[in-house]
């Protein structure tokens, strides 16, 4: 029994006639009379509220989504007479934040009600929801009678799938620049005739098909295919730097959600597209392959990859890499350039690959540091810390232009930039025939 407001003033009245006992003995027995009907009435407003017929039950999708709102419903049904006002409020993963975390709702005679709220994972892996946890309002508003509703489940929280999810539901092959994603650039710039569509706002005019356009008496376009089956080699850094927080996610989780994007258009354009996830070593390793297949391995081996608090080996990665590809391929490192000491020994390596293969590194902009460096210090302490933050900020830069020279490609973009910038990048490669 869990007292309402509505009881705790009850009972701050009748302190009023009580403290006055104290002085007038003849009203004793009145004020106690007055305690004891209280108290009836709370315990009568409980059974009542015990009496409720309720059914709860939790639905959920099949997996929950990183770093965004995730759409979890609370269905609940009254078999009873009588309306019923209860307070609702899910046993969430401790991880997890949800908006709103509690919710009143009421509920006539045999009718069925629906709580629909958001959750947003802060991590990848495997967690557990509890119980629903409902309380039911006394007719008499006076306390709360709290139920638990066993409703205990795990559930996946995969990367951030969804910008690959539409390009899959679209049904389109190549024609990427027709999927609401604007920013992405068209594939083609191929030499090899893939086939005519109508012409798309962004088309340049030299791949208008003239003889189509006045066969159709609408503009026509022709769309050229890049060169298939080259390969693209995904290199996620699990090091200690990947750990930091960028707008609400890790930078591990910002670049396994641009990585997973980038394979779904490799895979969609025809290309092999293999994955090493390094820190220390080389944790995981799929050599390229083709294939909707290829994606879904990829997927199962990024999902539960967490940062590792360890040093990041670059020289073994790039030894390991010149043994395993053979052929020339598209190097696409996800790392992170905050740790100067630390990223510079990947330069001299890295260079040495250039001369086979085509080496792009991306990272994430550290928002929060150039944030800092915006902001007025107000005192000694914000004025050194932005002196350190200025610090990193020019080593960043430096090593960032030794790393861009002698054949490699280099992007440093903000987190909710790095999906389409690595696509864009890609493609770009591939219309240039650099591979």
């Amino acid at each position: 029994m869990i007292p309402t407001g509505r009881l705790w003033v009850l009972l701050a009245l009748l302190a009023l006639p009580m403290m006055a006992a104290g002085f007038v003995p003849a009203i004793g027995g009145a004020v106690l009379a007055l305690d004891v009907l209280a108290l009836a009435l709370a315990g009568l407003d409980v059974l009542a509220a015990r009496r409720a017929r309720l059914e709860v039950r939790r639905e959920l999708p099949q997996r929950l989504n990183v770093g965004v709102p995730n759409k979890v419903e609370v269905r609940l049904v009254h078999r009873g007479s009588g309306t019923v006002r209860v307070r609702v409020k899910d046993d969430v993963p401790e991880s997890f934040t949800a908006t709103p975390d509690e919710a009143p709702l009421e509920l006539p005679p045999d009718s069925e009600a629906r709580w629909v709220y958001r959750v947003t994972p802060a991590k990848r892996g495997r967690f557990d929801f509890g119980d629903v946890h409902v309380r039911v309002r006394g007719p008499l508003g006076l306390v709360f009678h709290e139920r638990v509703f066993p409703a205990a489940t795990s559930i996946a929280v995969y990367p951030d799938l969804r910008g690959a999810s539409r390009l899959l539901l679209s049904g389109a092959a190549l024609d990427l620049v027709n999927l609401g994603l604007r920013q992405l650039r068209r594939d083609g710039r191929g030499s090899e005739f893939a086939r005519l569509r109508d012409y798309a706002q962004g088309d340049s005019v030299r791949d208008v098909d003239w003889k189509a356009t006045a066969r159709r008496s609408r503009p026509v376009t022709r769309v050229m295919e890049s060169e298939r089956s080259q390969s693209i080699l995904i290199c996620v850094d699990a090091g200690r730097s990947m750990a930091a927080q960028v707008d609400g996610l890790t930078k591990l989780d910002h670049a396994v959600n641009a990585a997973l994007f980038l394979a779904f258009v490799a895979v969609r354009n025809g290309d092999r597209v293999g994955l090493a996830v390094f820190a220390d070593g080389v944790k995981t390793y799929l050599p390229p392959a083709a294939g909707r297949g290829q994606y879904r391995k990829m997927v199962d081996a990024l999902y539960s990859t967490t940062p590792s608090l360890t040093y990041v080996d670059y020289l073994a990665l790039f030894k390991e890499l010149n043994v395993r590809l053979t052929r020339r391929s598209l190097l696409c490192v996800f790392t992170d350039f905050l740790d100067e000491e630390q990223a510079s020994t990947m330069v001299a390596p890295l260079h040495r690959l250039a001369r086979r293969h085509v080496p792009l590194c991306l990272s994430v902009k550290d928002t929060a540091l150039q944030k800092l460096l915006r902001t007025q210090p107000p005192g000694p302490e914000e004025a050194f810390q932005q002196a350190v933050a200025s610090e990193l900020l020019m080593d960043r830069e430096g090593l960032k232009a030794r790393v861009s020279q002698g054949g490699v490609q280099m992007m440093d973009v903000q987190p909710d930039e790095l999906s389409l910038a690595a696509v864009n990048r890609y493609l770009d490669i591939k219309a240039r025939g650099v591979l």
